[in-house]
C-alpha cells in the first residue's frame, strides 16, 4: 500500500511539473505556479486519504484476526456437560414403618484435549424412619459416585477411577462408586466384551464415631467379564463371570418383545463358593467388620433368578408400563445385597415372591412409580448362626411410592 502511495504522488508531481518545463513566460510561469499549488493540495489530500484507507483495512485485519483467535480459544476450551437425577418417595415395609426417602445426583462430564473422557459425580441422600420402638431416626450421606478418567483407543473404551459398574440386569452387580479399571471393546456392531478389576466399596460404610473400636469397612477384590450380543434394539443375550472376594459368580441375562408391547427380561446368577465365612470380628471381638455371613455352615452352591414380564414404556410424556416380576433368591447369594437393584428388597436372608411395578411418565424427563412386593425370605436350615440357631422364614412385604426426574 505504501509503494503504491508514493507512486501515485510521483506521478501527479511529474504532470504539474510538465508544464513549467515547456512553457515560457512570467503569465505562464505564474499560471503554472497556481496550477502546481492546486495539484499539490489535491496530492496532500488524496495522501491523507490513502492513509486513512491504510489504516482503516489494517484495523479490519487485525479485529478479523482477533474474531478467529477468540473462535478457536472457544472451540478448543472444554465443555462441561452437566446431568443429574432426582428421586423422593415414601417406603412401608414389612415391619409396618414408613421411611421419607430423597436422594440426588449429579454429573459433570469433560473431554480434555481432545483425548480424555474426564466425569466427577455426587450423590446426596437422606431418609428419615417413623417412629419404632419408640424412636424415629433420620440419615444424612453424602459419597463420590464417579471420580474417573477415559479414553478410546479405536474399539476399545477404557476407564479408570470410580465409576458405575453394571452387569446383565443387576440381579448380582448394578453399582456406582466402586473403584476399578475397566475395559469396554466392541467387537462388532452386535457384539460387546466388557472387562472390570478393582475393589468394591461398601456403600456409606464408615467408622462408628460412637464405637472407638469400630474398625473401617473391609474393602474386596472385585472383577468381572461379560460378553453380550444384540439380536436387535430390543433384543439381547448375554453372559458374565466374577468375583467379589471371597465370592465367585456365573450369569446368563436376555431380554426380547414377546408381541405387541409385550416383552420378557431374565437373569440368572450362581454363587459358586461353597465356603461361607462367619461373620469376621475386630481383635477385641467388639464389633463386625462386614465380611461373612451371620448364618453359615450349609457349604453348597447357591442360587438366584428374576424373571420380568412388562408391557408398554413409560417414557414419553403421557405413556405409562406395567412389570410383573418373580424373584428367588437363595440365603448366602450375597454376602453384601448392596450392590444389587434389588438391594431395597433382597438381602442375605434369601427373597422369594411377586413383585409388580406400575410407572407413569408425567413428563418426558419425570416419571411416577409404585412398586408392591408379596414375598418371604428363603432361608437354608443347614446354615446355623454362632449360637446354632437357624433362620426362620419370614413375610417380606413393601409398598414403595416414588417420583424420579432426569436432567
Amino acid at each position: 500500500m505504501k509503494n503504491q502511495k508514493k507512486a501515485i504522488v510521483l506521478g501527479l508531481t511529474a504532470s504539474m511539473l510538465m508544464p513549467v518545463c515547456f512553457n515560457g513566460g512570467t503569465a505562464e510561469a505564474a499560471a503554472a505556479d497556481r496550477d502546481v499549488a492546486a495539484m499539490q493540495a489535491e496530492i496532500n489530500d488524496l495522501t491523507a486519504r490513502l492513509t486513512d484507507l491504510e489504516n482503516s483495512l489494517s484495523a479490519a485485519k487485525e479485529k478479523q484476526e482477533a474474531a478467529k483467535s477468540e473462535k478457536k480459544a472457544k472451540k478448543e476450551a472444554p465443555t462441561i456437560k452437566w446431568s443429574g437425577s432426582t428421586k423422593s418417595g415414601y417406603m412401608y415395609d414389612e415391619d409396618k414403618t414408613g421411611k421419607i426417602k430423597a436422594e440426588a445426583n449429579i454429573l459433570a462430564r469433560t473431554v480434555v484435549d481432545k483425548t480424555y473422557d474426564v466425569g466427577i459425580g455426587l450423590k446426596f441422600k437422606a431418609t428419615s424412619s417413623e417412629p419404632k420402638d419408640d424412636y424415629s431416626s433420620e440419615k444424612n450421606k453424602v459419597k463420590l459416585t464417579e471420580s474417573y478418567v477415559g479414553r478410546s483407543f479405536g474399539p476399545v473404551y477404557v476407564r479408570a477411577g470410580v465409576q458405575k459398574v453394571s452387569l446383565g440386569e443387576g440381579l448380582w452387580l448394578s453399582k456406582s462408586s466402586v473403584n476399578q479399571f475397566t475395559a469396554n471393546y466392541k467387537m462388532t456392531p452386535r457384539d460387546a466384551l466388557y472387562l472390570g478389576y478393582g475393589r468394591d466399596s461398601q456403600d456409606y460404610l464408615v467408622n462408628d464415631t460412637n464405637k472407638k473400636d469400630a474398625p473401617p469397612a473391609r474393602t474386596r477384590l472385585l472383577k468381572f467379564a461379560q460378553y453380550q450380543h444384540d439380536f436387535s434394539k430390543d433384543a439381547y443375550a448375554g453372559l458374565y463371570v466374577g468375583t467379589q472376594q471371597p465370592e465367585r459368580y456365573f450369569g446368563i441375562y436376555g431380554s426380547t418383545p414377546i408381541v405387541g408391547k409385550f416383552g420378557i427380561t431374565a437373569e440368572y446368577v450362581r454363587n459358586t463358593n461353597k465356603d461361607k465365612p462367619a461373620q469376621a470380628r475386630n481383635k477385641k471381638d467388639t464389633a463386625d467388620i462386614k465380611y461373612g455371613y451371620d448364618y453359615f455352615g450349609a457349604n453348597k452352591n447357591t442360587q438366584g433368578y428374576v424373571i420380568s414380564l412388562n408391557y408398554g414404556k413409560a417414557k414419553k410424556k403421557g405413556t405409562w408400563d406395567i412389570i410383573g416380576q418373580y424373584l428367588n433368591v437363595d440365603q448366602n447369594l450375597f454376602m453384601d445385597d448392596g450392590y444389587s437393584s434389588w438391594k431395597d428388597y433382597i438381602d442375605a436372608a434369601g427373597f422369594k415372591g411377586f413383585g409388580l411395578i406400575v410407572d407413569y411418565a408425567t413428563s418426558d424427563h419425570s416419571k411416577l412409580s409404585l412398586l408392591r412386593y408379596w414375598a418371604h425370605t428363603n432361608p437354608d436350615g443347614a446354615n446355623v448362626d454362632k449360637d446354632g440357631h437357624s433362620l426362620e422364614k419370614s413375610p417380606h412385604y413393601s409398598t414403595y411410592l416414588k417420583f424420579t426426574t432426569k436432567f
